[in-house]
């Protein structure tokens, strides 16, 4: 006995105290019925010793239940309450009529709670004690040592009928006790299972909501009908839709109105059974302008291949798309490139020949007048036409960078030297340096990177015919990477403008070539950078050089050690 052991959910004080509650009801339920049908039969009979018995029983349940929270085992105090509890049925059966009693069948409510808290054992166990209750009671009565209420007090012998009436009792109390012990441990073995499915099933479930929480491609899974039954973060950012709106909606009166395109294609897969595989197309999103979007569709199918929905796994596109501009801009870079390596080396040489000849006339042969000026003139393009010519050279064979560790504020700093003290920038124009990233030394080619500097601080200037300030700022990033801004008070760039700003011959200035911001363009490029052009609010235009986490190395400290940028 001292082996056995609550199991399930028995072992939860709200079940014990639901089984208490359970045992006062039903013991109310019988005894009163019996009460009710006793004193209906028989004119004498006295119900205030039963009543007295029901209320010891409900003081019993309240004593073991204080007890367990006073520490008794739980097991123990089971089998006491089901030993008091035989005790307390016999003597109801006592008062009520003794053996032939209609209440003798109340021994096998015990029984079948025993069984139930303490498994066939327990059941069998408190089947043997009602047994013997239930016998030495009847043997007694016959005897006369025990007389009912309203018996005689004669000994009897125990008739024929007697004995079978105790036998079928007997045999009805083991076969309770049998019977609902099977019975509860087979209860218990499928509540085990259950609970097990349940783990399982909410195991999984975590897993699935893992898996397409962190997917960086959006999940959209529909169900036969059309309703929408799942839709994971990234869908929700893709599409501009949050879960708790559209989960359980149909796709039609969700997605039709602002993506035709998209339900198109969700509402053609979900009417046949062919899957769909890298498809593009374009949808809006509500508010926002429209994108594009990569998108495959699966047929959802049960064990028995019956179709139970779609699965839809799309992606933004956007990256892909200027990815693949900036690969189609950079081949045909590359093409002018080679072009004008080719066309400014056939230039260059009969060019040379002009300027000379041109420079030993003019010590020759004196002109005067419009002659003069024709010669000058011819000079000064020849020296234009020859720099040109330096620009398509070093834009077409731009040389692999040096690269150094090179302290960015000493870097800055130059720069802002330089152009204070250049005779082309207005006199009128302040320059301002904020840096937030002093001490950090960078990987990079510091001559190249200084070239691309003066060409963007040149440019704001310039934006500032009037004067005004250039500042320029240097900032780590949150992702770690380097920000060296440049941001004048001029008008601005257009629209227009900015999308063709690299390319090279591409020029707003009267008399440029159009190659200084395309060469700083593909100086940044070949350090792994960008360079990120925008409006500011507060008039004017940023241009800002982005240098990647890999090439921010160290940092010095204030005892001139070195130490890595985290």
């Amino acid at each position: 006995m001292g082996n056995l052991t609550l199991r399930g959910s028995f072992e939860r004080p709200r079940t014990l105290r639901a089984f208490l509650g359970l045992r006062m009801m039903v013991l109310a339920l019988i005894v009163g019925a019996g009460i009710m049908i006793a004193q209906l039969s028989q004119d004498e009979f006295s119900a205030a010793p039963l009543y007295l018995l029901l209320v010891l029983s409900y003081l019993v349940g309240g004593m073991f239940y204080a007890a367990l929270h006073l520490g008794l085992r739980t097991i123990a105090g089971i089998w006491l309450l089901m030993i008091v509890d035989i005790v307390l049925e016999t003597a109801i059966v006592h008062y009520s009529g003794g053996v032939t009693s209609q209440f003798s069948l109340i021994f096998c409510l015990s029984i079948i709670a025993a069984a139930f808290l303490l498994q066939v054992p327990g059941g069998l166990g408190i089947a043997l004690l009602a047994s013997l209750c239930y016998i030495c009671y009847g043997l007694f009565e016959s005897k006369g040592l025990v007389v009912p209420p309203g018996a005689t007090a004669e000994p009897q012998e125990l008739s024929a009928y007697g004995f079978l009436q105790t036998y079928m009792h007997v045999s009805l109390f083991f076969l309770v006790g049998a019977v609902a012990g099977y019975l509860a441990e087979r209860m218990r073995l499928k509540g085990r299972q259950l609970e097990n499915a349940k783990t399982e099933l909410r195991r999984l479930r975590i897993d699935t909501d893992n898996i397409l929480k962190h997917m960086s491609s959006g999940v959209l899974v529909i169900d036969s009908e059309g309703k929408i039954l799942t839709i994971n973060p990234v869908a929700e950012q893709i599409l501009g839709f949050g879960k708790k709106d559209i989960r359980s909606m149909d796709i039609r009166d969700t997605f039709d109105s602002l993506m035709p395109e998209f339900t198109d294609e969700l509402v053609r897969a979900l009417q046949s059974d062919e899957s769909k595989h890298r498809q593009e197309l374009s949808v809006t999103r509500p508010g926002r302008q429209s994108l594009p979007l990569g998108i495959s569709i699966s047929q959802l199918k049960d064990d028995d291949d019956n179709k139970r929905g779609i699965i839809a796994v799309f992606q933004d596109l956007t990256e892909v798309r200027d990815m693949q501009d900036r690969v189609r801009k950079a081949d045909r870079l590359a093409a002018i490139g080679e072009l004008s390596a080719g066309i400014a080396h056939e230039i260059r040489n009969p060019l040379a020949s002009i300027s000379g000849s041109i420079e030993m006339l003019s010590h020759e042969i004196r002109v005067d007048g419009e002659n003069k000026r024709l010669m000058e003139l011819i000079v000064k393009e020849s020296d234009r036409l020859d720099r040109i010519i330096n620009d398509f050279l070093e834009f077409a064979r731009l040389r692999q960078p040096a690269i150094a560790d090179v302290s960015i504020e000493m870097c800055l700093g130059e720069v802002a030297v330089l152009l204070k003290n250049n005779a082309s920038i207005n006199c009128h124009i302040v320059t301002k340096v904020h840096e937030q990233c002093r001490d950090v030394l960078v990987r990079l080619d510091e001559e190249q990177m200084k070239q691309v500097f003066l060409n963007l601080g040149i440019n704001a200037c310039e934006a500032m015919p009037n004067g005004g300030q250039l500042t320029i700022e240097a900032a780590i990033l949150p992702n770690r990477s380097l920000r060296i801004a440049f941001a004048d008070q001029g008008a601005g760039i257009t629209e227009d403008t900015r999308s063709r700003l690299f390319e090279p011959f591409f020029t707003t200035k009267n008399g440029g070539t159009g190659l200084g911001l395309a060469l700083a363009n593909k100086i940044v490029e070949a350090h792994a950078g960008r360079i990120d052009v925008r409006n500011r609010e507060q008039g004017g235009a940023e241009f800002a050089v982005i240098v990647p986490r890999s090439a921010l190395l160290k940092r010095t400290n204030e005892y001139g050690n070195m130490s890595s940028v985290k």
